[in-house]
């Protein structure tokens, strides 16, 4: 008895995968080739190729959604990182003699980063540069205002001393170990150089995620049409009669 004649009906649609998968490959299908020739494999009916076409097809579908979420978050978040730039060259420029002495402004750019951060938080939890901006947000306060209290009652701290959930203003008392650390509401243009540095570098891994993001979608895609060609050439040699699926496997 050959291994397809064993095979439980539970299993037959992994052996029509198999089955398929090997006609699409080359490989050698000699045990689908082993029925008496009288008639297709009974599992091989087009009810069961339509559910394999189905179900390859749902399943390609959902990593192409899911590629094309990733993809438009990195560019909202681009965007966004974008925005935060603009701010701070805006800073820069209108320093005098070189510093920003503005608690205000200072507040203002900690918690427009500290807003896209929780932004990304919700839509995108798995953003790689969440940590960055976290870090940057906790060195821009350890130089500029250090916590406030804002005019709604909300405090803000530092992320990495926070104990806040996610979502929430970060709750920190202790600023980084490392960087300025003066909190006096003044930034330097040096300090907004090194800040915009960081920004870049966050804007160019975000990039570069979404470069291989497209390039995942192109090959989903192309998955997708083999996976449509082949159910549809096999259910038109299903159609033609039983000698042409017997070759079409057995090749």
């Amino acid at each position: 008895m050959t291994a397809i004649q064993q095979t439980n009906p539970q299993s037959q649609q992994e052996v029509l995968y198999a089955a398929i998968e090997a006609a699409a490959s080359g490989a050698n299908g000699t045990a689908a080739a082993e029925t008496d020739g009288s008639s297709p494999p009974p599992y091989l009916t087009p009810q069961s190729l339509m559910a394999y076409c189905q179900s390859r097809l749902q399943n390609i579908g959902t990593q192409i959604q899911t590629a094309m979420t990733q993809q438009q978050n990195a560019d909202w978040e681009q965007s966004g990182v974008g925005k935060i730039l603009t701010e701070i060259s805006n800073d820069s420029a209108g320093t005098t003699n070189g510093v920003m002495n503005n608690p205000g402004e200072c507040q203002t750019l900690e918690t427009n980063i500290e807003t896209l951060i929780t932004q990304i938080q919700q839509r995108d939890p798995g953003c790689s540069q969440l940590s960055q901006l976290e870090q940057l947000h906790d060195s821009i306060m350890a130089t500029g205002s250090g916590p406030f209290t804002d005019s709604s009652n909300t405090y803000h701290g530092y992320y990495g001393s926070s104990t806040a959930s996610v979502g929430q203003s970060p709750n920190g008392p202790t600023p980084p170990s490392s960087g300025q650390v003066d909190q006096d509401n003044t930034i330097s243009t040096s300090e907004f150089g090194d800040f915009t540095s960081t920004l870049n570098n966050i804007n160019s891994s975000l990039n570069s995620g979404a470069t291989m993001g497209i390039i995942t979608i192109q090959s989903l895609v192309s998955e997708q049409t083999t996976a449509i060609q082949l159910a549809t050439s096999t259910l038109q040699a299903l159609s033609d009669g039983t000698e042409k699926i017997v070759d079409k496997i057995g090749t």
